[in-house]
């Protein structure tokens, strides 16, 4: 494969890697990854975690904490890190996996041939592709409309800025420059969602771990719960089929909320209506055992 740099960016402020993240890398390396590590918070690193990288193939970059991913993918950026790099892709530690090996699904979507790809599409406040995974050409990198995202700063706007600046403003990016893209799950709205958008990360989890195309569990659903998902209380049985990561690996970084509160009635009528999960929605009417 042409050369190809994955910019990571990560929240270290114990100062230490967790076994979840060198999963991540390892798997993105072995993709035939170039990946240097934006290591936010983190005064320097330990040597346990410089031979862990080492050992990775990946490279370590210790950083303030500002501006969030797209000001982590900025520092790496300003390195010189991609410098030569023929793919950019972007990724961050938001997600737990993969929970199946990554080098398949990230051979198949470059099989495409589109000029920018992620993992899911989409329109949450408007048309995106997701940034937490990103991989552009460099022709697509370098265009104005996306550069002009990529150059905005960060560091000085708050997490509802960035998101609606650096994430939803790279899917208008995106589309204003005429980039043909792909997803490994586009959002096919049909039904309700054709009028209410949702984050499919959350509301389809269950149907993105079963099928595998996006084999990862965001950090936020699984920590915060934000939709009350009545039905992600069965997420320690999924990720323990996996025969790549480990449950332990969450419990480390994370404390997941436990079954407790639960949506109205109405609300979780509208999941059911809504989401991919329709049949875990359905059972999940019944109190939890």
């Amino acid at each position: 494969m042409a050369s190809a740099v994955c910019l990571f960016a990560m929240h270290a402020p114990d100062g230490r890697l967790s076994g979840a993240v060198l999963h991540y890398l390892g798997q993105l390396a072995g993709c035939g990854l170039a990946v240097h590590v934006a290591l936010s918070g983190m005064a320097a690193m330990h040597s346990q975690d410089q031979a862990a990288l080492g050992a990775i193939g990946a490279t370590g970059h210790c950083r303030e904490n500002a501006g969030l991913d797209f000001g982590a993918w900025q520092h790496l950026a300003s390195l010189g890190c991609i410098n030569n790099a023929e793919f950019v892709v972007l990724a961050n530690d938001s997600v737990f996996g993969p929970l199946r090996p990554l080098s398949p699904i990230f051979s198949r979507m470059q099989e495409i041939g589109a000029d920018v790809w992620g993992m899911v599409e989409s329109h949450e406040v408007a048309w995106h592709l997701q940034s937490w995974f990103l991989c552009f050409t460099r022709a697509a990198w370098n265009t104005p409309a996306i550069a002009r995202v990529m150059a905005l700063p960060y560091r000085d706007m708050t997490k509802r800025e960035i998101v609606l600046h650096g994430e939803v403003g790279l899917g208008a990016a995106i589309r204003a420059a005429g980039l043909d893209w792909a997803a490994c799950q586009p959002d096919h709205r049909r039904g309700l969602r054709k009028l209410i958008a949702t984050n499919p990360m959350h509301l389809d989890w269950l149907s993105f771990v079963r099928e595998g195309d996006v084999p990862f569990i965001k950090m936020e659903l699984l920590r915060d719960n934000p939709m009350l998902i009545p039905w992600l209380h069965r997420w320690p049985a999924m990720v323990g089929r996996s025969a790549i990561f480990r449950p332990d690996w969450i419990r480390e970084r994370i404390v997941p909320q436990e079954a407790g509160q639960r949506p109205s009635l109405a609300m979780h009528l509208l999941y059911m209506m809504l989401t991919r999960d329709r049949p875990a929605a359905l059972r999940a009417l019944w109190p939890y055992r």
